[in-house]
């Protein structure tokens, strides 16, 4: 994959735009009690999670992504306007443009059916958006006076159970995260090098893109990190030392021993 130096949007951090949203979501949210801690409270606040889960979904993708040869350049967050929204990944490489939509959904079961998609048989609007993000390049590309290029649209899923694609869309590439890598690397080849390093240079100027932070998110990212620590650290709690806690307490005794938990973690007091 290449690595682009200097100001432009290659500087932008995977899922920033989403981040940015969950912190001033997050922003406010009382610090949890020491019961709340030990029971495994989760620290997001009130409707956060989604914001969180998405974050989650485009870093992964990202993850993925970093195994793509130099013959690529990918972008991430790239600011569309319209209320917030972003192209959470847009890549440039040998098989043409790609616009990608990620979307995490824990455990579900995806259906594909030409126009529609279902998500454990509820219907979502992610074709049409995905779609909609391809064609809003195509109209930047175009309004530069670039030369235009095939601007693929996908939806890769993270953490689904299944990814059943019964019968194409026209337009769009639905995938499971874990496939996104080869299909890519499988695509004929419609860019040549040079043309390549120009969609590359177009895509990198800020000016292409709407409302632009000046700052990087470096200072989102890390804050993202210390807060994803402590929702992963909630999880444990929940899952294991709590049931542990009740299991070695039993009946009256469990009380005594959440006191015991409580000041080993230094949640007393």
């Amino acid at each position: 994959m290449v690595k682009l130096s200097g100001g432009g949007m290659y500087r932008r951090r995977t899922a920033e735009s989403v981040i940015d949203k969950l912190l001033r979501q997050h922003a406010g949210t009382p610090a949890r009690s020491p019961w709340h801690r030990f029971r495994g409270r989760s620290p997001l606040g009130k409707r956060c999670e989604g914001w969180y889960l998405a974050a989650l979904g485009e870093i992964a993708v990202g993850k993925a992504l970093e195994a793509l040869s130099s013959d690529w350049t990918v972008f991430h967050a790239l600011p569309i306007g319209l209320e917030g929204w972003d192209i959470d990944h847009l890549i440039v490489g040998p098989g043409g443009v790609i616009t990608i939509n990620a979307k995490q959904h824990r455990a579900a079961r995806i259906l594909v059916d030409k126009a529609l998609l279902t998500v454990n048989g509820r219907t979502v609007p992610y074709l049409r958006h995905a779609e909609f993000e391809a064609n809003h390049v195509t109209d930047l590309m175009s309004d530069r006076h670039a030369q235009t290029a095939p601007v693929r649209p996908t939806v890769v899923f993270v953490g689904a159970r299944e990814v059943n694609v019964r019968a194409r869309p026209p337009f769009v590439t639905v995938l499971g995260v874990d496939e996104l890598v080869g299909w890519l690397q499988a695509l004929p080849v419609v860019l040549t090098q040079n043309e390549c390093g120009r969609f590359t240079d177009l895509f990198d100027n800020p000016a292409m893109w709407a409302n632009v932070p000046v700052e990087t998110g470096d200072d989102l990212i890390e804050r993202f990190q210390a807060l994803d620590a402590e929702v992963r650290s909630a999880t444990r709690q929940r899952h294991v030392y709590l049931p542990i806690a009740i299991f070695l307490g039993g009946g009256a005794g469990f009380f005594g021993i959440i006191g015991l938990v409580s000041e080993a973690m230094g949640l007393s007091g």
